[in-house]
């Protein structure tokens, strides 16, 4: 029997936290695009669209953006866990990879969030988020285990989405692809397609591919990419509309991990 589509949105990163890891600031920048228009931008086009997402967040950022944090909750949407300055997490050793779950976890529990979820900032899981991650009480991560790759299939036919797994800790797993990410092909990748209309249709491609296979699809959106330039924000709104017009369940990630988690007798 065909499962209805699922949708994971999602959106990672928030204020300057990668900029902290990276050397290149020391102190979050309250007037930061990403804080004054894009966090209220796509919070504006979800509430629009009746739709909620999860946020994965860095645990220095919830700590110096607490009213980002609000507002975020307040309109419904699930905070999950980046790590706490967005450092390549696979790169870690056990010890720094616990220091900075704990931390985050504590951090987002004095903004009165429990994370669910966790997705490795640089996107690779590594060696040791699996244990760390279950001993700290998480349901699901929503990492890979491959490297950042630029490579932008042009043609997506046979991609019919990635599901969701267990892992062998008995963490529920949802994959993506790194071409499902708006910052891979607007600023990272050579061959990323840099208009976003035409990355909406690319996009929608897909959304029909998993659609005829009542797959499921993560996408990855980030504010400070998406939410800050009008066309971009438009190409989002219009890759959602498809997805509703589609049939797909839109849904947070904790809401994607429980059903595949319900279901996992059954195959997902």
């Amino acid at each position: 029997m065909q499962h209805t589509p699922i949708l994971c949105l999602t959106f990672d990163n928030l204020g300057a936290a990668r900029s902290v890891f990276d050397g290149k600031t020391a102190v979050p920048d309250h007037a930061a695009h990403d804080i004054v228009a894009g966090i209220p931008n796509v919070l504006r086009s979800l509430r629009g669209l009746n739709l909620r997402a999860t946020f994965f967040v860095e645990g220095w950022s919830a700590l110096h953006y607490p009213d980002a944090i609000k507002a975020i909750v307040a309109e419904g949407h699930e905070i999950g866990l980046h790590g706490w300055i967005h450092e390549p997490f696979a790169e870690l050793n056990q010890l720094r990879a616990t220091q900075y779950i704990t931390d985050g976890v504590a951090m987002l529990a004095a903004r009165g969030v429990v994370p669910k979820g966790f997705r490795a900032p640089g996107g690779k899981r590594g060696s040791y988020a699996e244990e760390i991650l279950l001993a700290s009480g998480f349901k699901y991560d929503s990492s890979v285990e491959t490297c950042m790759s630029m490579d932008i299939p042009r043609d997506a036919s046979l991609y019919v989405g990635n599901g969701v797994g267990r892992l062998p800790s008995g963490l529920m797993n949802i994959p993506w692809e790194w071409f499902m990410i708006d910052a891979i092909h607007y600023l990272l990748s050579p061959d990323g397609i840099r208009d976003p209309f035409a990355l909406a249709e690319y996009w929608g491609a897909i959304l029909r591919n998993v659609a005829a296979k009542g797959g499921v699809l993560t996408v990855i959106f980030h504010a400070h990419v998406s939410g800050v330039a009008s066309d971009r924000l438009a190409a989002m709104e219009r890759f959602l509309h498809a997805a509703i017009e589609l049939g797909f369940r839109i849904l947070p990630a904790h809401e994607v991990a429980s059903l595949a988690a319900k279901e996992s007798q059954k195959g997902y």
